[in-house]
């Protein structure tokens, strides 16, 4: 068994990513937020979640041309919930938002509003276009104090081995064009709820 990082770096690397390193993905898990609460990496037993999704932004990534920048990924239930008031949570993140189940990714793309790029992603998951992971992956669901994180069955998966996984995108997607990025998940099921 090896270390984090290089278990980590072999098992997304294994995904054959085009414009994403494994690297970018745990950017941000060193940071504190506004509150001064640091934030940790992903836990081993959610990385899975994060194929999905990861592998749908590398084909938009090709699709637009565009560089896309990671802003938030994985946040521990602690740094998810920091707030002023320890009574109330940080009213400004979902209480079971899909970051802390490692399957979401807020981003922004260079030069193009978000809400065409929230346009694109749902004309992808309402026609339920398929992608491809070299891998097979297991999503694990993940329960915070608030709750179990919502998560269904899918992306139903269609097995090609040893060639890997066929899956449907289903989740959520939104756009805050007040800070121009976007949020994708990819929760298993097609949702309207806040992230």
């Amino acid at each position: 068994m090896g270390d984090y990082r290089t278990d980590f770096d072999a098992r997304i690397g294994g995904l054959g990513l085009k414009y994403f390193s494994p690297g970018e993905l745990l950017a941000r898990t060193s940071a504190k937020n506004k509150f001064g609460t640091a934030n940790s990496k992903p836990p081993e037993r959610l990385w899975d979640n994060i194929i999905p999704t990861i592998l749908i932004l590398d084909a938009l990534r090709e699709h637009l041309g565009k560089s896309i920048n990671l802003v938030s990924i994985y946040r521990s239930e602690a740094y998810n919930q920091a707030s002023s008031d320890k009574s109330t949570g940080y009213t400004g993140r979902a209480r079971t938002s899909q970051h802390m189940a490692f399957s979401a990714i807020d981003f922004k793309v260079a030069g193009m509003p978000c809400t065409d790029v929230e346009k694109i992603l749902k004309e992808w998951s309402n026609s339920g276009r398929m992608f491809h992971s070299p891998v097979m992956f297991e999503r694990k669901a993940e329960k915070v104090k608030a709750g179990t994180i919502p998560f269904g069955e899918l992306p139903r998966t269609w097995r090609v081995w040893p060639l890997g996984v066929w899956f449907a995108f289903k989740g959520y997607i939104h756009a805050y064009p007040s800070e121009n990025f976007t949020h994708i998940d990819t929760r298993g099921q097609t949702s309207k709820m806040s992230e």
